[in-house]
């Protein structure tokens, strides 16, 4: 099967896929309206969507490709700053991160353990590019995309278990078994975090540095934009 083929049938599958283990057990991680996150989350929303104009900008203007680099550098530095809000919400209150309001329609749909999942989210914005990217790069990133699932979902089953303990303890009203729990879903949040970073850096590694740009730009426009639905 081509991968252009194999990236179709991932989008099908997308669409047709019920909400995953994590998406399931919002309770694990939530986040309340009224916390400073989210004040910090409507900051962090406003200068990512002035830099995906500049990347955007930049791309047209057919830009000479050290001022792309340091523009597709300072969005990365930007993607890690939020990691960094969720894990000290968290820290704050572990119950903290989980889809909310704040979030809009798309990222919700991809919802896993705190942010993207990042397998998905390739599926859905590689069809984007298939136009410039090489068989070899398809390949290579369909393959790229499989060994996402495989730590997705050794992560996944983690969370299950602890999914388990913590409805077995909410069954029992044992709020102390409960709180034994928050640093486990601390540690998780961190993982979870730690593959969506390794996801952007590896995948930098894989596609040019204009390519690399238009992800940005289509991570952006698919992920964080309200009016934006997969």
């Amino acid at each position: 099967m081509s991968s252009s083929n194999q990236f179709s049938q991932g989008r099908r599958f997308l669409a047709n896929k019920p909400r995953n283990e994590v998406d399931a057990k919002e309770e694990i991680f939530r986040i309340d309206e009224n916390t400073t996150f989210v004040m910090n989350y409507g900051r962090w929303l406003e200068k990512h969507n002035k830099l995906i104009c500049e990347i955007r900008s930049a791309l047209n203007d057919e830009v000479v490709d050290e001022k792309l680099v340091c523009l597709i550098d300072i969005v990365m530095k930007h993607y890690f700053e939020l990691s960094e809000m969720k894990t000290s919400a968290a820290n704050f209150d572990v119950s903290n991160v989980a889809p909310a309001i704040w979030c809009t329609t798309a990222e919700r749909s991809l919802w896993w353990i705190g942010g993207f999942r990042p397998s998905q989210l390739l599926q859905v914005i590689v069809p984007q590019l298939q136009h410039s990217c090489s068989q070899q790069q398809l390949s290579d990133i369909w393959n790229f995309v499989q060994s996402c699932q495989q730590t997705e979902n050794a992560l996944a089953q983690g969370m299950e278990k602890l999914h388990q303990i913590l409805h077995n303890a909410a069954t029992e009203s044992d709020k102390g078994l409960r709180l034994t729990c928050a640093p486990q879903q601390l540690t998780f949040l961190k993982q979870a975090n730690h593959v969506r970073e390794e996801f952007l850096h590896q995948l930098c590694g894989l596609l040019t540095n204009c390519q690399y740009a238009e992800f940005i730009v289509a991570l952006g426009e698919r992920l964080y934009n309200p009016s934006s639905s997969l």
